[in-house]
Formats: structure tokens, sequence, C-alpha cells
């Protein structure tokens, strides 16, 4: 019997092996001088046309986004736009109205126009190889129209919100879901499946982390039997309810509580996020019978739903509601946080975190800690979840 390899091992094999062909490449070929005034701008379509060859030249690992050189990060660098950096006066072949990304494809992106149409816009190819952390729907670009008459991305526009969580197969990147985003909608469900307080939480640290506001939409209440008052499910949201954070109970099926929440998303463009199989896409379907978005069924054997969203984009709804709809997820991970980050989303800890003995005082293991005093009396019923979360940051 063959032994069995770690994952991990053989990825560093590779790294090895590509950082190895790399600077055989590099050995191979003369270096060439240039002067830095011939640094190319991207307004310049020859420089564009030679940081192009330079990407094709790259190792295979890193065209697949496994790394990124140095060309991919400045070309990346003259793609963004912030407050520190105007448009150029040689930007005048750019369109003059920002766009809005509706939904990414592979080297591509719909987007729409400041008239309402939509268009097929390319993207360069520093960005769509860096497209899942670079570039989301939801974000504002700037369009150029190239010698040929097609449209692509030459700038990307500050966010002022973002939903992210690391890259599941490059756990040090990034992965952007949506951004500039006015309002979230965490969808989860009473029943099949049932509700989970500690995926709500994760989404709702990694939302206050992006800016974003979250408001908690129960799905599936017409699944209920007996009294509502003495469901457990729905006694579990009290503890939202007392943080002042919205919660809605709806039934896509039925109809409830569907036009209350129409009233929340007017004329804002707001994300729907939740566990697989929570009738996201549902809800979507009851505020707009219109919006093209399938319904999937629930899986009966493991009472899990199925991911029939299968890539973020933008739904127009009436009122003005724009709905940005994710395909549904069983784990979130949180981006780059620390522990007192963390803990500062956990407002509930401020009331009584002034009578820790220490100043950094994590709430794990510290003697005196007045935040796991008041757990164990039972005053933090989501101490166990901040727990669960800091463990999973390393914390």
């Amino acid at each position: 019997m063959s032994p069995v390899r770690d994952p991990q091992d053989r990825s560093v094999r590779r790294q090895q092996r590509d950082l190895a062909v790399a600077a055989r490449e590099k050995a191979a070929t003369p270096p060439q001088a240039r002067p830095p005034e011939a640094d190319p701008t991207p307004e310049d379509p020859a420089a564009r046309t030679s940081l192009e060859e330079e990407f094709e030249r790259l190792p295979t690992r890193e065209r697949h986004g496994g790394r990124r050189s140095e060309q991919v990060q400045r070309q990346l660098g003259r793609l963004r736009v912030d407050e520190r950096r105007e448009l150029a006066q040689g930007d005048s072949a750019l369109l003059a109205d920002p766009a809005t990304v509706i939904v990414l494809t592979r080297g591509q992106c719909e987007v729409e126009l400041g008239d309402g149409s939509t268009v097929i816009a390319h993207l360069p190819k520093a960005l769509a190889l860096a497209q899942q952390t670079e570039v989301a729907v939801g974000d504002r670009v700037l369009l150029e129209r190239r010698a040929a008459g097609a449209l692509a991305v030459a700038r990307l526009l500050p966010r002022s919100s973002r939903l992210s969580r690391p890259d599941p197969f490059y756990l040090h990147r990034e992965r952007v879901i949506a951004a500039n985003l006015d309002l979230a909608m965490v969808v989860t469900s009473v029943r099949k499946p049932l509700l989970s307080t500690g995926l709500l939480d994760r989404f709702l640290v990694a939302l206050a982390h992006g800016g974003v506001p979250a408001e908690i939409v129960v799905n599936k209440v017409d699944l209920i039997d007996g009294s509502r008052d003495q469901d457990p499910e729905l006694a579990s949201l009290e503890q939202y309810r007392a943080l002042g954070v919205p919660v809605h109970l709806v039934s896509a099926s039925t109809g409830e509580g569907i036009e209350s929440l129409r009233e929340s998303l007017a004329g804002k463009l707001a994300v729907f996020v939740g566990h697989s199989g929570v009738g996201k896409s549902s809800v979507l379907n009851a505020l707009d019978p219109e919006a093209a978005a399938a319904v999937g069924a629930v899986s009966e054997s493991w009472q899990k739903g199925r991911h029939t969203t299968t890539s973020a984009r933008i739904y127009k709804v009436a009122r003005g509601i724009r709905i940005i709809d994710t395909p549904g997820i069983r784990e979130f991970g949180l981006w780059k946080m620390s522990p007192r980050e963390l803990a500062a989303y956990f407002e509930e800890f401020d009331a009584v975190a002034g009578g820790c003995r220490f100043t950094d005082c994590t709430h794990t293991h510290e003697p005196h800690c007045a935040v796991s005093a008041a757990a164990a009396r039972g005053e933090l019923p989501r101490y166990a979840t901040y727990l669960r979360i800091l463990e999973s940051l390393g914390g």
C-alpha cells in the first residue's frame, strides 16, 4: 500500500518547483535596462501590450492565481482609484459615467451603465488573475472603449463597504463577495434546515467588519407547529432584537412578512446571504416573481439545501430595490480580524468588560475577567459563539 501523502507537502513541493522554474527563466533572460521616464502607463496602448506580454511569460501557477508577480501587482495598482489619486488628464478615453458590476464571469463582467442599460466589459489580464479579490458584484468601475470597439474595465473606484471572507483555496487572500452595500439581509430558516445562530453570528461579525448594516430574515415560519411564542428557535432570536438588529419573520410560500421586508429594502442595494437551503432565492422570488432566480429543493436526506444560486448577481426589484443573491454556504470564515476587533463586534460585552482586570483581556483565560464571569451567570448567550470564532481565528 502506498503511503498517504500530506496535501500540504504536495503544495509546498509545487511551490518550490514553480520557484525553480521562474528562477531558470529569469537567469535565461538577459536584463533589459529601462529609464524611469519610460515606465509604461495604462493610457499607452503599447505599454498595455507590453504588460500583457509580461503576464504571458509568468509561470503557470502565477497565471492561475497561486501567486502574484510584481507585474500583476503593479498593474492592479494602476487600476485602482482612491482618495489620494485623482484621475489623470490622460484618462480622457474613459467613459464619463461610472458603471456598476452586476455579475462576474471568467475574464469579463456584465455592468449597468448610468442610463440603466447593461453591457459586457472585459477585464484586463491583471484584474482577471485577481478578480475574486479586486472586483466584486456591486463594485463601481470606469470603462474604456478599446480599438476594436469592445469595452473594458479601466479603473476600480473606491468601495464604501464590502462583504468578504478568506479565499477557501488561498487562505492568505481576501475573497470579496459583494461591495458598496446599503444593507445586508442574513437569511435563515426556522425549519429545514433548523436555525443556526453560530453561522448567523459569523455573518453579522463579517458584515460589521465590512461596514454593512444588517438585518435578519427568518424564512419558513409557516412550518412552525403550535404556538410561535413557545418555539425555541424563535426564542433564540430575542438576543438579536435586544442588540437592536431588526428581525423579519417571513414565509416565501405564503407571502407572510414579505410586504414589510419590501419596505425595509426600498431604494437600497442589499445582499442576501445565508446557509444553503434556507430559501434566499425563494424570498427574492416572493419579493418579485419575475426576478430571474432559480429555486431549489431541499435534500430530504440531509436537511441541507443544494446550491441553486451558483454565483452572486444583482437583481432589480420594484420600488428601486436591487438585491445581490449569493450562493448558500455551510461555513463562513472571517477575514483578518484580531481578537480585540472580534470582541468589539460582540457589543453586549461592553456593559461588563470595564470590570476586567486587564485592559487587553481576551475574555478567555484571564483571571478576574468580568465577561467570562457574566457568561457563567448566563447573561451573555453569544459568549460560546465568540469563543468558537476566536479559536478559528487562532486567538
